[in-house]
């Protein structure tokens, strides 16, 4: 799997059903992120997003997904964002 578009910086999603990403895992390397994102099972309509961002801790990066339409999805309140 490439995963470049972790190099790309891309600030961490929102609890916001407007950007269509339902769920989300932050991590402090690299390499933990290419990890998670190598496990990731998609189905239609849904794709691996994420990014490098930063807070006052450091630098991170996190990985997600992002589905064609949030209403087929399921119910946008249930949008998951885990930090590690």
């Amino acid at each position: 799997m490439l995963t470049s578009f972790l190099n790309e910086y891309r600030s961490l999603p929102v609890s916001d059903a407007s950007n269509r990403v339902v769920s989300w895992h932050v991590f402090r390397t690299i390499s933990e992120a290419e990890e998670y994102a190598e496990s990731i099972r998609l189905g239609d309509g849904q794709r691996i997003v994420g990014g490098m961002d930063a807070d006052s801790v450091g630098k991170l990066w996190w990985v997600g997904v992002e589905v064609d339409d949030i209403a087929c999805w399921g119910n946008p309140a249930a949008v998951n964002k885990h930090a590690e």
